[in-house]
Parts: structure tokens; sequence; C-alpha cells
């Protein structure tokens, strides 16, 4: 059970929720289709007041490319509804076990 929880945690540790800053990692589009939650280990928030045009949320996948959406769509909204919520729990159960 520690070794399942330890994964775990660790699969949450990746969520990263700072900002784009380089002009190479800008978003310059969203995708068109929603993308699966399943694929998704963190994001990054693009802020478009910073270095970036636009504000996006960059999706960052298990296979190690990324994914620019758009911060008001619904279903953005509800990946990192969940992301969010995933990672406070992973705070929380380290914190009670003492990682």
């Amino acid at each position: 059970m520690n070794m399942a929880l330890g994964i775990l945690l660790g699969l949450f540790l990746f969520l990263d929720t700072g900002e784009a800053q380089s002009n190479q990692d800008c978003c310059l589009s969203y995708t068109k289709k929603p993308f699966p939650l399943r694929f998704i280990t963190g994001f990054t928030k693009q802020l478009s007041s910073e270095v970036c045009d636009i504000n996006a949320i960059i999706f960052h996948l298990k296979k190690g490319g990324r994914v620019c959406a758009n911060p008001q769509d619904g279903w953005v909204k509800k990946h990192l509804h969940r992301l969010s919520k995933k990672r406070k729990m992973s705070k929380k159960m380290s914190h009670l076990h003492g990682f």
C-alpha cells in the first residue's frame, strides 16, 4: 500500500501551476478538441500579461508532449478543477504520512 501511495504521490508532484517563461514555450493557438484527462500529468498557466500573446492552459502529457487549451472552455475548467483537487489530496496525504 505504501509503495502504491508513493507512486501516486510521485505522479502528482509533477503538477505545475507556474507561468510560461519564454517565447519558445508560448502557445499561439488552442486545440480544437477536448483532450482526455487520463493522458494529462499536469498543467502550466500561460498569461498574456507576461511574455506570451494569449492566455492559455498548457496541459503536460504523459508521453512528454503538450496541448494548448483555451482557459475559457468548459472541458478545460473541469480538467483544471480535477487536477487541482488531486494535487491538494496528494499534498494532504503526504503531510499525513510524513513525506
